[in-house]
C-alpha cells in the first residue's frame, strides 16, 4: 500500500520530504484525485519537489503515484460530515445525542477501515519475539494504556511493565530496557512530552517502538517501528478514544490467534483466581456477620 510505503520511509526522508509525507498521511483520502499543481499549492512545495518526493517513494513520477493511490481509494472514498460546535448548541437533546453518537460511529468505522494488517502483524510478531513488554501512556492516555496493560497481563504471555507518571517514577524501568524488549505507546493531542522522551530513550536502546495514535503529526511517528492510527474527529474539541480502544481490542485478538502457545488456559486461570478471590471475600463477610 502507498500509505504504508509513505509511513515506512518517513524517518529516512529529508525534513522537507517528511513534511510532505506527514501531510499525505493525514489527508490520504484527498490526494488521489488532486493534480500535482493543486497539491503542491496546498502543501506549500514546488511541483518539482512533489515529483521528486514520489520518485523517492519508488514511483516513476507523480502520475504513477496518483494512479496507484486512486486504485487504493476507489472503493474507500466517502465524504465525511462535520458538525460545527455551534450547531450542537441549538439542537434538542435527542438530536445532540444522535449527532454525537453518529460521529463516534464514524470515527470507529474510519479507524477499522484504515487499519493496516501489516502494521498490526508486525506488532504481534514483536510481542512474540520480545523478552518483555513495556506499555506507556500519560494524561488521559494513561487510562487507555491501563486497559491494554490489563489485557496483556491477563494473557500471561510475557512480563509486562508500565511506564507512566513522572520521570522519577519510570526512569529505572526505562534504563533497564534493551533491544530484546518492545514498547507500546498510546498518545493523543496534545502529545505528551513525556511520551516523546520515553520513545526517544527506547529508540536509542534499539527497543522496538509501537505507536497507537491519531495522526502522522504525532512527534513519535517518524521513529516508531509500527503505527496504528485511530480517527479522532470530535464535535466538542476533545479527543475521541473509541477508535483507539477498538484498535487495542483487534490487536489483542490478533495476538491470541497469532501465538503458537494456547493462551486460553492462562486467561481461564486468571478468571478462576478472580472467582476464588471474590468467594473468599464473600466468606469473610459472612464470618463477620
Amino acid at each position: 500500500m502507498v500509505q504504508e510505503r509513505i509511513r515506512e520511509t518517513l524517518s529516512s526522508m529529508s525534513p522537507s520530504f517528511q513534511e510532505v509525507g506527514r501531510w499525505m498521511l493525514d489527508n490520504y483520502d484527498s490526494i488521489g484525485f488532486t493534480s500535482v499543481n493543486e497539491l503542491s499549492k496546498i502543501i506549500g512545495v514546488s511541483n518539482a519537489s512533489l515529483v521528486r518526493y514520489t520518485q523517492a517513494l519508488g514511483f516513476s513520477g507523480y502520475k504513477q503515484f496518483k494512479e496507484t493511490v486512486q486504485e487504493e481509494l476507489r472503493t474507500k472514498l466517502k465524504p465525511d460530515s462535520n458538525v460545527v460546535l455551534n450547531e450542537l448548541d441549538v439542537l434538542p437533546i435527542k438530536k445532540k445525542l444522535q449527532k454525537l453518537a453518529d460521529n463516534e460511529i464514524q470515527n470507529l468505522s474510519k479507524t477499522l477501515k484504515g487499519l493496516s494488517v501489516q502494521s498490526l502483524s508486525r506488532m504481534v510478531q514483536g510481542v512474540l519475539q520480545s523478552d518483555r513488554i513495556f506499555v506507556s501512556g500519560f494524561g488521559v492516555s494513561k487510562n487507555i494504556m491501563q486497559i491494554f496493560e490489563y489485557a496483556l497481563v491477563s494473557m500471561q504471555i510475557k512480563e509486562v511493565h508500565s511506564i507512566t507518571g513522572s520521570i522519577s517514577d519510570y526512569s529505572a524501568r526505562l534504563a533497564s530496557m534493551n533491544s530484546s524488549d518492545c514498547l507500546f505507546i498510546m498518545t493523543m493531542p496534545p502529545y505528551s512530552p513525556e511520551a516523546l522522551q520515553v520513545a526517544n530513550a527506547a529508540h536509542a536502546r534499539k527497543v522496538k517502538v509501537y505507536l497507537f495514535t491519531d495522526s502522522a503529526a504525532c512527534p513519535i511517528y517518524p521513529i516508531a517501528d509500527s503505527v496504528a492510527c485511530s480517527a479522532n474527529n470530535s464535535l466538542l474539541l476533545t479527543n475521541s478514544f473509541v477508535g483507539m480502544v477498538a484498535v487495542i481490542q483487534v490487536f489483542i485478538n490478533m495476538l491470541l490467534l497469532g501465538s503458537d502457545e494456547n493462551l486460553i488456559p492462562h486467561m481461564k486461570a486468571v478468571v478462576a483466581a478472580e472467582r476464588e478471590g471474590y468467594a473468599w471475600l464473600k466468606s469473610q463477610k459472612e464470618v463477620l456477620r
